[in-house]
């Protein structure tokens, strides 16, 4: 696409938000390299939601009908009990098909931006690690190593990845999309500080014959929030908060978000639990529990970095943020931020504007994380707020589908606000 000229700009990372950000890039115009340390795209995680905003957002890419005829369209959001519905939440015009929420796993997305983004000319660098950093006056210098499958052993043989080459780029800007594990973000020595407890998720995956419309439901049951999601071909996907002393010590996926523990784990996640959850926090859910395609416990950590870059290296996404994963927040939140970066550093690039452009609108994308992690307050009741829904304010802020101004629209819908 590019003759071969260099790159302006190098992504790390190729999680929906990285490819996006390398998207949105290469439709201004922009020379861009994207990288990844994984061996190909993910095949299941735990992200599964594009929010109303962001399929508008891929609009701009001619990708929004192409997300719908994969996804299972959500209108609605039930704030559930044990015993039931409690409040309803409109999330989207229920006569518009197009307007909706669309729930399709994170690997369904990332297929469809892998394809727009070799249509634009782009391909993915996968086996690619982000190893080193250096901002000059006016570029960055990056190392990248390739790594290469090793096999070794003779009567059992066994495959490791080893650097094959290192890679130097010298390019104007860098965007760290790379995750949790940033080496972006440890790069600007940014510290990326909790701001609050950790959560754990038993999760499972399966066919069913309820009817589940297309309503996603909130359960608050004791101190856990649970989660009911519609799938598409006729499947849902459950996942029950676990108390802490449940969930000691998993182990954290280098590549994603989601993390896995040992047989201590796998109880957890065993028929019998999923028959007991279910009894105890959800007897209103009639539907049958057909194969379950999919299980595990996970961790999800609350922590927000110090800042979200400086000078010509900006961070995006998880890279930047992390919270409870109800409401899908941190990736749509990150495909706008990677979407208004690209067109920031497209100005600069291309147009000269000065680098403090950059610098503000990450600043107004920190802000707006304070206040989904609910630094300085968070959503309060007022006095026409139900009292079961007033209880609930705190949990309820990471659990809507929506950031910025439509965060607060939905929160009204239940008289909630900032």
């Amino acid at each position: 696409m590019f003759g071969g000229k260099k790159p302006e700009v190098l992504v790390a990372g190729a999680g929906p938000v990285g490819q996006l950000a390398a998207l949105a890039l290469a439709k201004h115009g922009v020379r861009v390299e994207i990288v990844d340390t994984g061996i190909w795209a993910c095949s299941h995680s735990y992200a599964l939601a594009l929010h109303r905003e962001s399929l508008s957002l891929l609009d701009h890419f001619g990708l929004r009908d192409a997300a719908l005829r994969k996804a299972c369209p959500v209108h609605t959001m039930g704030l559930y009990d044990e015993s039931g519905r409690r409040a309803r939440i409109a999330l989207s015009a229920e006569d518009n098909p197009r307007d909706c929420m669309a729930v399709l796993r994170q690997d369904a997305i990332e297929a469809l931006f892998e394809k727009a983004l070799e249509d634009a000319g782009v391909k993915i660098g996968w086996r690619r690690e982000l190893v080193d950093l250096a901002t000059g006056a006016d570029h960055v210098e990056a190392k990248v190593n390739r790594l290469e499958r090793d096999s070794r052993g003779y009567v059992v043989a066994r495959t490791e990845w080893v650097v094959g080459a290192t890679e130097k780029f010298e390019v104007p800007f860098v965007v760290g999309a790379d995750g949790y594990e940033s080496e972006t973000r440890r790069s600007l020595g940014v510290e990326f500080d909790e701001t609050g407890e950790a959560e754990y998720f038993a999760i499972f995956e399966f066919q069913t014959d309820a009817d589940l419309g297309s309503e996603m439901r909130v359960c608050f049951v004791g101190d856990t929030v649970n989660v009911l999601w519609p799938l598409p071909g006729g499947g849902c996907r459950w996942s029950f908060q676990l108390p802490e002393s449940a969930s000691r010590e998993p182990r954290r996926d280098k590549d994603r978000l989601l993390l896995s523990g040992g047989l201590e784990h796998s109880k957890l996640v065993d028929d019998a639990h999923l028959k007991q959850f279910l009894e105890e926090r959800a007897p209103w859910f009639s539907g049958s529990v057909g194969h379950i395609a999919w299980r595990m416990v996970a961790r999800f950590e609350r922590r927000l970095a110090k800042s979200f870059g400086q000078h010509r290296i900006w961070l995006a996404g998880d890279a930047a943020h992390t919270t409870g994963p109800v409401g899908v927040q941190s990736m749509n939140a990150g495909l706008f931020e990677a979407w208004d970066l690209a067109r920031m550093i497209k100005r600069s690039l291309h147009e000269g504007a000065p680098l403090c452009d950059i610098a503000s609108a990450s600043a107004r994308w920190q802000a707006e994380w304070q206040r989904l992690h609910g630094i300085g307050g968070g959503l309060k009741a007022g006095p026409q707020t139900d009292p079961w829904v007033a209880e609930h304010a705190a949990a309820l802020l990471s659990c809507f589908p929506a950031h910025g101004k439509r965060l607060d629209e939905i929160a009204a819908q239940v008289n909630l606000s900032f």
